[in-house]
């Protein structure tokens, strides 16, 4: 599980908004493994819903958590995906296009199938990554506003 702070920023009927606390800092040597960076990249710097059940105010700080293997399923569809993709239109291609025709246009529709995945993959992300992928969750309240108040 990566995770990270945040802070919740404000509060309605089941859905609690929250700003990431820090940020990759790229100080240090562990910066390929620190989960704080790679959640940092994740996350987006505004403020955004989560749906949960915790009794939260405005202030309160947050765990937030991604699950590890929603990384490896989004690394398939990012990469995997495309080439896939392309595979598949060539191989239609290939069926439907006279040999003259093929030796021609094969590369041509390759590389043509793969940008325009990419750039549907590309102008989807944030629906397929944040909808279908992530899907943060807030594990624990850390601190919170009464908390401070009594320290």
């Amino acid at each position: 599980m990566i995770e990270q702070q945040a802070v919740v920023t404000r509060v309605a009927s089941g859905q609690v908004w929250i700003k990431s606390q820090q940020t990759g800092c790229g100080t240090c040597a562990q910066l390929a493994s620190c989960s704080t960076a790679s959640l940092a990249k994740l996350l987006p710097k505004r403020e955004f819903s989560l749906e949960c059940e915790l009794n939260l105010q405005v202030g309160d700080e947050v765990l937030v958590g991604i699950d590890d293997s929603h990384l490896l399923s989004t690394s398939m569809l990012l990469y995997l995906l495309p080439i896939v993709i392309m595979l598949l239109c060539v191989g239609f291609a290939n069926m439907t296009l006279s040999v003259a025709a093929a030796d021609q246009w094969l590369p041509v529709i390759a590389l043509l199938s793969l940008l325009l995945v990419f750039c549907l993959l590309h102008r989807f992300q944030a629906i397929l990554l944040w909808y279908f992928c992530f899907k943060p969750q807030i594990i624990r309240k850390t601190h919170g506003i009464n908390n401070k108040q009594q320290a």
